[in-house]
């Protein structure tokens, strides 16, 4: 039950990513005339030159990427690609139909904004669930397989060279607007990427760092001591690392420092953390006082959580 409510929900995700990234395409750049990068700006081309559809160019490199894709790679690379193979030049398609969804808006730059916006929020969410919007995606990934080239460079190379194809036939403010459209999603998406998977990594060196440990501790935070040696005097200490989501923060510095107002508190952005806490949970053990009787306590805390993952196993059956 529960692999099954998982498998929908990122079915959703992905569809509703390559839906975004369709609408702005459709609705704000395409309409605008901006250089697009991608089996879209090949669309754009083949239009301009030949008077094809840009969805019907699109739907065509893409279907044979992904033939190609699943010929050389194999059926479960091409089952990878499939979904934003398909649907998303069907609802590329679907969002041109609609002329008044192409006047959304009357200024230029407020579109390359709104598709930059929208575009890298699509993406974001399609990339977060290990998808694919297919198209140029699938050349540098069977170079790499076949070749071992690496994927980054032949990304960017396809990238740039579908662009500046298009400068010839695009005006200044197309190639303004395409750039500002394509900086704008890359820094979206990647905020969208590491969304909710970072968190705030704290260091405490104090003369008092046993009392704010516990504290730490008593308070349902996880620690970690460090052995440090100081720069001046040379001498051995130990410091706290701790990491916390950032709505947490200032509760680790208030505790800190209520206990002492001269510790040295370090903070630093973290992009992911991964672990109990974060991206797992696991029955913790209550917080005891005394270390012996914590040591004591591993085992039975072990059993405990192998106890909880039997019965989560037991729910999904």
């Amino acid at each position: 039950m529960k692999n099954t409510r998982k498998f929908v929900l990122d079915s959703a995700q992905l569809l509703l990513g390559n839906a975004m990234s369709a609408f702005a395409m459709a609705c704000f750049a395409l309409p605008y005339h901006m250089t697009v990068a991608g089996v879209t700006g090949i669309g754009r081309m083949l239009h301009y030159y030949f008077g094809f559809s840009v969805t019907g160019s699109v739907a065509v490199i893409n279907i044979s990427l992904f033939v190609i894709g699943g010929l050389l790679l194999g059926k479960k690379f091409a089952a990878t690609i499939a979904l934003g193979t398909f649907f998303f030049p069907f609802c590329l398609g679907l969002f041109q139909k609609f002329t008044v969804l192409q006047h959304l808006v009357n200024d230029p730059l407020l579109a390359a904004i709104c598709a930059g916006v929208m575009d890298g929020v699509g993406l974001g969410l399609v990339l977060r669930m290990g998808g694919s919007t297919g198209g140029m995606d699938v050349p540098p990934i069977i170079l790499n397989r076949k070749l071992g080239w690496k994927i980054a460079p032949i990304l960017y190379v396809c990238d740039v060279t579908i662009f500046l194809i298009q400068i010839p036939v695009t005006s200044t403010n197309g190639i303004i607007l395409g750039i500002l459209y394509a900086l704008i999603y890359s820094v979206v998406m990647n905020k969208i990427l590491v969304m909710d998977q970072g968190g705030v990594q704290i260091m405490i060196f104090s003369i008092k760092m046993q009392e704010i440990n516990e504290r730490l501790l008593e308070l349902g935070y996880g620690t970690t001591l460090i052995h440090t040696t100081g720069g001046y005097m040379q001498r051995p200490q130990k410091a706290i690392y701790c990491v916390v989501s950032s709505r947490n923060l200032n509760v680790i510095k208030r505790a800190a420092l209520a206990i002492d107002d001269k510790a040295f508190i370090t903070i630093s952005n973290v992009s992911e953390v991964n672990g109990n806490g974060f991206t797992t949970t696991f029955l913790d053990q209550d917080y005891v006082p005394d270390v012996h009787e914590r040591k004591a306590g591993l085992e039975l805390m072990k059993q405990k959580i192998e106890k909880h993952k039997d019965r989560e196993k037991d729910k999904d059956r």
